[in-house]
């Protein structure tokens, strides 16, 4: 922003037009041409949709990652998913263990631990969840551009089928555990 300052509209017409081009927008402009006080409304509004063809989706509501900060952001996504993923995964091979112990206080426990568990471990989890939902709403764009490739098993319904697997298991446990 400082050199844009201090540069002639000219200069600063010439280098948009510029980084455009090389992002695949055809050139129909030359600054001269916009840099007047009554530029050709029908070549500028011809110039703008062609922007609109090479970069048909912008983020909604003034959301989105600046290009500098993708990276980052799709490593803090991927590092989330690959936790949440692995933490589900873990506590639905626990809640399908149906090998319940014969003594009373100890199936007592065991109830308990999993009333524990429903209360103050599952509503983190789904925060989580909530935030690789919003991270990957910021992400989406670019994943569409392709700059991001998307693995098999990252989309948020991938997570999503995980955590419904998880919560049957937990349902069924509690079936099982609460005669007992």
């Amino acid at each position: 922003m400082n050199t844009v300052a201090v540069q002639s509209n000219l200069a600063n017409l010439e280098h948009a037009f510029f980084v455009a081009e090389k992002l695949g927008v055809a050139r129909l402009l030359d600054p001269e041409d916009v840099d007047v006080s009554s530029p050709d409304e029908k070549s500028v509004i011809t110039y703008v949709s062609s922007l609109y063809d090479a970069f048909p989706k912008v983020p909604e509501c003034g959301e989105g990652i600046s290009a500098n900060d993708v990276e980052v952001k799709w490593v803090e996504y991927q590092n989330m998913v690959n936790y949440l993923i692995q933490w589900i995964r873990h506590h639905a091979t626990i809640m399908a263990d149906r090998v319940f112990p014969n003594n009373p206080v100890e199936l007592k426990a065991l109830y308990n631990q999993y009333l524990q568990f429903k209360e103050t471990e599952i509503p983190p989890k789904e925060t989580d969840k909530s935030k690789i939902k919003q991270l990957y709403k910021l992400l989406e764009v670019w994943i569409e551009f392709g700059r991001i490739k998307l693995p098999q098993g990252y989309h948020p319904n991938d997570i999503e089928k995980e955590w419904g697997k998880l919560i049957i298991a937990m349902l069924e446990r509690e079936k099982m555990l609460r005669p007992e």
